[in-house]
């Protein structure tokens, strides 16, 4: 879990309680004064696994091998961190500092990134990234350089005119795999169920 101010939380959903419709919840994240929640984005249990094994070896934390998070700012910045780089804490905690940025700026989006990766070890996911004025990028994840915590990333979509990142959306390598080839006559044949 990430805020708008940076902070991110790893956690796992053993804290949170099956509960009926009707009640409030377990707080997830607790939140600064005019903090609020960003993103959220779920580590697939291969992946933590993974990762547990990476943290217990501490020449591994500053590694170039993922799984990492995927930070995108609203003013178009961005930044990969090794998911190693973060300690897992329980839930209703403040968190660490995951990304800083300048005060016009706050988060837009987190992604975990790293779940299929070429045979170079680079992650083969894409990022799109959509401003307020309807313009669209779209990113391979393996451009965006590997940074600390506390950098505050580079530029992955110029918005001089075109306001704030308002949508960021991955595309995963087995996502693009699925997707079907229009015929060469550019036919599209129906199908009746």
């Amino acid at each position: 879990m990430a805020s708008q101010n940076g902070m991110v939380v790893l956690s796992t959903c053993d804290g949170v309680r099956t509960l009926s419709r009707n009640t409030k919840g377990v707080t997830a994240m607790r939140l600064r004064k005019e903090d609020k929640m960003a993103s959220m984005d779920i580590i697939p249990a291969s992946l933590r696994k993974d990762m547990e094994e990476k943290s217990k070896d501490i020449s591994t934390v500053k590694q170039t091998t993922g799984p990492w998070l995927l930070f995108v700012c609203e003013n178009g910045y961005g930044k990969r961190v090794s998911l190693s780089s973060f300690k897992r804490s329980r839930l209703n905690r403040v968190g660490l500092v995951g990304c800083k940025f300048a005060e016009d700026d706050c988060l837009a989006a987190v992604f975990v990134v790293g779940y299929s990766l070429a045979e170079d070890g680079e992650s083969d996911e894409q990022v799109v990234l959509v401003s307020q004025s309807g313009t669209v990028n779209r990113i391979k994840v393996r451009d965006i350089s590997i940074q600390s915590r506390r950098a505050r990333g580079v530029i992955l979509m110029r918005l001089d005119h075109a306001g704030k990142i308002q949508s960021a959306s991955l595309i995963s390598a087995a996502d693009e795999e699925d997707t079907e080839e229009i015929p060469s006559n550019g036919i599209v044949e129906a199908v009746s169920l």
